[in-house]
């Protein structure tokens, strides 16, 4: 699998992605057998769970050509961009349901829901809108990763005294932990 670069909506962390070290899991598709278009709105619900208070979760869609390397695109001051970016600090989950779409959370940003240590709960990270053809040959994929100054974004009250545990499950209604998220050394 290729290396995941840096989650950050930056230039810089875009165009070093394959110098810096992996901060995070990857899923990527199968080879796709034919063109794949994917038009609008993107939201990423995962399952998480943490020893901390809280997460900041960086999510990137990639375009994997067949020889493995990244397809960016032209971004602001045609800077490389990936397909699209999403974040979501876990504290500020909470939805409005009467405005939350299949397609589109919005979050409140009222109240914090801090992380209780190893409870698993939802998360529903928008991704911004793309239209993106997918060429047959390549693949896709998701990047999800913690924040890359993880001292900067921690804003509870709590003192860390050991290295955070931060782990992605999928499954039933008990998911097995899939993925952990851990802080480079």
């Amino acid at each position: 699998m290729s290396k995941a670069g840096v989650a950050s909506a930056s230039w810089t962390s875009t165009a070093l992605a394959g110098n810096l070290p992996r901060m995070g899991v990857s899923f990527e598709s199968a080879v796709l057998t034919e063109d794949t278009e994917v038009t609008g709105p993107v939201v990423l619900v995962l399952w998480v769970s943490s020893t901390t208070e809280d997460i900041d979760i960086f999510a990137t869609i990639r375009n994997i050509a067949p020889n493995g390397e990244d397809v960016f695109e032209r971004g602001q001051q045609s800077h490389p961009v990936p397909v699209a970016k999403g974040w979501l600090r876990a504290s500020h989950r909470k939805l409005d349901p009467s405005l939350t779409l299949p397609y589109r959370p919005y979050h409140t940003h009222e109240d914090r829901q801090w992380l209780k240590a190893d409870e698993v709960v939802r998360i529903d990270v928008e991704i911004w809108p793309t239209c993106m053809v997918f060429r047959k040959g390549h693949r896709i994929r998701l990047d999800i990763q913690r924040a890359t100054a993880w001292a900067a974004f921690r804003t509870h009250t709590t003192a860390r005294t050991t290295t955070p545990d931060h782990v992605i499950h999928t499954g039933g209604a008990a998911p097995p932990p899939c993925a952990s998220i851990v802080p480079g050394k």
